[in-house]
């Protein structure tokens, strides 16, 4: 799993059936990646870098993680149909939050967003909100299968139990021999 387009040097030995390459690709807005993420590659050339290696026949999963407060599910449709293109084994899914130095950083990067995640409750009805949409989105592109939510134990008394358990220790669907 990795950010950088690098990996790309050895996608000759990355090309093998017990292989799988992941990258972060949370929206496709280098804008915003450079006000998020300023020390990471932009979005477009990690999702050019998933293209090229699943031309090359890499098998390929996505983080669709960080993504921020604004996304909704018509936001999500467009990324995951995009995302498709490389056919991804996995999609994992995560919200950004604003926990740690994250949030201070995000807002000395003047991202208005921040104020809507800075609490605990904030943070939750955010990380549901964008379940639903996610999920909504990956159900109608036909690729929920796919989807794997990060789960957060953070959002214990905001979802069930049974339904955080579940996410936590769900295993993903790729395929081994």
């Amino acid at each position: 799993m990795t950010r950088s387009p690098l990996w790309l040097r050895q996608l000759d030995l990355l090309v093998n059936e017990n292989v799988t390459v992941g990258m972060s690709v949370p929206y496709l807005d280098d804008e915003l990646s450079r006000a998020i993420e300023p020390n990471a590659p932009p979005p477009m050339k990690r999702y050019e870098a998933l293209k090229k290696a699943h031309e090359a026949g890499c098998r390929l999963y996505v983080a669709v993680a960080p993504t921020p407060p604004m996304m909704g599910e018509d936001d999500f449709k467009r990324h995951l149909e995009r995302l498709l293109e490389c056919d991804p084994e996995v999609i994992f899914w995560e919200p950004i939050n604003a926990r740690g130095t994250n949030g201070t950083r995000m807002k000395l990067a003047g991202l208005d967003f921040v104020d809507s995640i800075m609490t605990r409750e904030r943070w939750a009805q955010n990380y549901l909100r964008q379940w639903e949409a996610v999920t909504n989105a990956a159900t109608l592109l036909g690729c929920a299968d796919r989807l794997h939510i990060w789960v957060d134990a953070a959002l214990k008394g905001y979802v069930s139990d049974e339904r955080l358990a579940y996410w936590m220790s769900r295993p993903t669907v790729e395929k081994w021999g």
